[in-house]
């Protein structure tokens, strides 16, 4: 009988920032603490549907919901 080692890796992967954003969460007192509140995956899915702006002008208005949304409380970029 073989014995076989395996490892798992739980370590959930961060997704990169983009600028803008990091711009926008800058410029609004606190939003920077709200933004690192939030789980690992709530971030991705905000980064992801910003990333999924096909417009400049949707980008910057999603990059703006962002920074409403936290602001206000909520934790994901829209309803599922």
């Amino acid at each position: 009988m073989k014995t076989i080692n395996i490892k798992l890796v739980t370590k959930e992967s961060e997704s990169k920032v983009p600028s803008d954003l990091t711009k926008a969460l800058v410029a609004i007192p606190g939003t920077i603490a709200l933004w690192k509140d939030l789980t690992p995956i709530a971030r991705r899915d905000f980064v992801t549907w910003i990333e999924g702006a096909k417009q400049p002008e949707t980008r910057k208005r999603r990059i703006a919901i962002t920074c409403s949304k936290l602001t206000s409380g909520e934790r994901r970029p829209c309803c599922y």
